[in-house]
């Protein structure tokens, strides 16, 4: 019967959205030009679910990549390094950035490869609809254009000697009238034997006295080597008709994960436990994508991933008193597959969807511990969503409706869940924006965590997953009200997140004073967050300056405790352009959080980067964590009233680092507008193996 449900209800959702539209030869309510405003040199217009901005012609000169431009951008709330070329939000609590070219999840190596001067525009949504996925705060569609014939050749390569930390990767696309081919590589090394942690444990025993045990590791060991290769082709009609086909290769390998740890326990006892981890995972991929127009304004796209991981881990514990070994022949195949209709109409544009996710997992134990886990989870995810304006008010109302089934031996659940969202926006003048987000949505376990897998820690610990956990719901509140003006971006957030009954830990004693964590449904994990986050063109198109702050609080209300805390978070920075160069600092006192009963405290860092454009080479200088002989890199207090721990961890390789990055492009104009599609995004390498920490 739920079932059946579930099918008329996709059914309705699709006739809703399709029938009696018909589109106009008008331009689209959702790209009209509203406001206007010159920021950095570039041109900015707002629209209904954010902005869009046009780079100003020197803007396209000095870039050297993707990442490079879309840091001189005036893009708020996002910081952009193309030192280790990542693109994330300024509050990492909005949720990610998400990168498109051309409307498709792009890769490192697309926007590496990317030129500037094919760059027409780029699409801020800082208010995705749903049909971005979830998790997505900001999503920045890097619209390109037209280019004549030719290839593009790259590589680039970035060193640390104190991390002893290299990677990079090389790439090289052909063009042949409507054809494209494309081969990626990359890969790195990684190796650190400078990390500590220092532990101090209080454990109510069974007499009620306090077992108090200090832990000191010095000797820790990691290493991990990894490779990918990605090959593709695409072909793109004038029409607008793309298909694109993929196929992926990624191999990461960790060796070495040991340490040995010093303990001392309250009795006058001393003892050594050493632990050592292996891991080596394989997953090829194939993706196969398809988007044709249908007219001026309407659209279809559809895809299908199919995915397979291997994972071998190995696990090994010892203590003067016991040992605890176990080896996992982990196994993933999956299958992700989608829809989406869009009609771009006066004076709404309606979008509708279907999302399909099939996954099994066969986990095989062995040693100490033998058991056979074997997972099936499936997520059937339908959408319509439509977005316009009416009066000064902009909307984008969406309805989602998944059906979750999971089952693991005899525990299994088949949930239909609703997941609304919706977005408003008021111009209080050109330069003042009032807006207003709700968005309700499942929120899932880790797979880890639901294994039924029992695995000891310590000599007086266990961690044991549960297979009745039940996904939760979560609903987040967002209201921000925004100042724009040629020179300056200020923004006030009140951000409110309600996690009502999640998996929450919870720690037992047992009869002979063991400490067993395993995971209940909770009441609520909450959070309320205020930021001010302003950015100021001090010299414009060649110094800016940025600056956010936060005020959080969160409560924690598990099985039995309930933990509330206030923290204060900040970062800033300054970004300079001048000529060739290009010099960026910054400094953030971190974020303090808490979950569950975990407190992770604030840890500062810094950075400075400098780097010189050549005609094809860019030749970068980064210092991270200076003046840090031996940076804390985390601080981590536990608040149970069974096991109090407080946990502090340092590493000397990641202190006063110095490194160089080197990137070599060699290019010549683009046949056509590249289909870029990141299956980066459509890998799942979960196998919900049961690790140890």
């Amino acid at each position: 019967m739920q079932k059946m449900k579930m099918t008329l209800l996709l059914v309705l959702l699709t006739i809703l959205s399709m029938s009696g539209l018909q589109a106009q030869d008008e331009v689209p309510n959702d790209s009209v030009q509203l406001e206007e405003v010159v920021v950095r040199g570039a041109r900015v217009v707002s629209r209904i679910d954010g902005k869009v901005i046009y780079p100003s012609e020197a803007m396209t000169k000095s870039a050297t990549s993707g990442y490079s431009l879309l840091k001189m951008l005036p893009l708020p709330n996002v910081k952009v390094d193309d030192i280790s070329e990542t693109v994330s939000a300024a509050n990492a609590l909005v949720g990610a950035v998400q990168v498109r070219i051309n409307d498709v999840v792009a890769t490192a190596a697309d926007m590496q490869s990317l030129q500037p001067k094919e760059v027409e525009r780029v699409e801020m949504i800082d208010r995705p609809g749903v049909r971005y996925g979830e998790d997505v705060g900001i999503v920045l569609n890097i619209i390109t254009r037209k280019v004549s014939a030719g290839y593009v050749i790259g590589a680039n390569g970035t060193l640390v000697p104190k991390a002893d930390n290299v990677y990079g990767n090389a790439y090289t696309k052909l063009n042949r009238r409507n054809n494209e081919l494309s081969v990626n590589y990359s890969g790195g090394y990684r190796h650190s034997n400078g990390m500590s942690s220092e532990e101090q444990a209080d454990y109510l025993m069974s007499d009620n006295t306090i077992n108090r045990v200090e832990r000191t590791t010095d000797d820790m060991i990691y290493r991990n080597i990894n490779h990918g290769i990605q090959a593709r082709y695409s072909m793109i009609d004038n029409d607008g008709t793309a298909f694109l086909t993929t196929l992926s290769t990624s191999i990461s390998d960790n060796p070495r994960n040991c340490e040995t740890t010093d303990v001392a326990y309250s009795d006058g006892r001393h003892s050594t436990e050493t632990s050592d981890n292996k891991e080596k995972t394989v997953s090829p991929l194939l993706d196969l994508y398809l988007k044709t127009n249908i007219g001026q304004n309407q659209s279809i796209i559809a895809n299908a991933t199919g995915a397979f991981t291997h994972t071998n881990y190995t696990y090994q514990f010892a203590s003067d008193k016991t040992s605890f070994g176990y080896n996992t022949l982990g196994k993933a195949w999956s299958l992700q597959s989608e829809a989406i209709y869009e009609n771009r109409m006066k004076p709404f544009t309606i979008s509708a969807g279907l999302r399909h996710t099939q996954k099994y997992i066969d986990n095989d134990y062995l040693g100490d511990t033998a058991l056979v886990s074997q997972i099936h989870t499936s997520t059937t995810y339908a959408f319509t969503q439509l977005q316009g304006s009416l009066w000064k008010i902009r909307y984008m109302l969406g309805l989602g409706i998944s059906r979750e089934y999971y089952r693991q031996g005899e525990v299994k659940y088949d949930h239909l869940r609703f997941r609304p969202k919706l977005n408003l926006s008021l111009p209080l003048s050109q330069s003042l924006m009032l807006s207003y987000m709700f968005t309700s949505a499942p929120a899932t376990s880790k797979l880890q965590n639901m294994s039924g897998m029992s695995i000891m820690t310590n000599e007086l610990e266990y961690t044991l997953g549960n297979p009745e956990i039940i996904m939760a719901r979560r609903d987040d509140h967002t209201l921000s009200l925004s100042y724009q003006s040629p020179r300056l971006y200020t923004q006030l957030v009140a951000f409110y997140r309600h996690n009502a009954h999640p998996a929450m830990q919870h720690i037992y004693r047992t009869d002979d004073d063991h400490f067993v964590k395993t995971f209940f449904k909770g009441r609520r994990i909450d959070m309320l967050y205020n930021q001010l986050y302003a950015s100021y063109e001090i010299v414009p198109e060649h110094l800016n300056a940025y600056f956010s702050a936060i005020m959080l609080n969160i409560w924690n209300d598990g099985h039995d405790y309930s933990h509330h805390i206030k923290a204060f978070n900040f970062d800033g920075g300054l970004s300079a352009w001048v000529g060739r160069w290009t010099i960026m600092a910054g400094i953030d006192n971190g974020y303090h959080f808490m979950e569950n009963e975990y407190e992770v405290g604030n840890i500062l860092s810094n950075y400075i980067n400098v780097s010189y454009r050549m005609k094809h080479l860019t030749a970068a200088l980064f210092c991270q964590n200076l003046f840090q002989h031996n940076r804390k890199v985390e601080e981590v207090e536990h608040h149970n009233r069974l096991a109090h721990k407080f946990f502090v961890s340092r590493n000397r390789n990641t202190s006063d680092v110095v490194g160089i990055k080197l990137t070599l492009t060699f290019s010549k104009g683009r046949q056509f507008q590249a289909i870029e599609r990141n299956i980066d995004s459509l890998k799942d390498n979960e196998t919900g193996v049961a690790k140890s920490k």
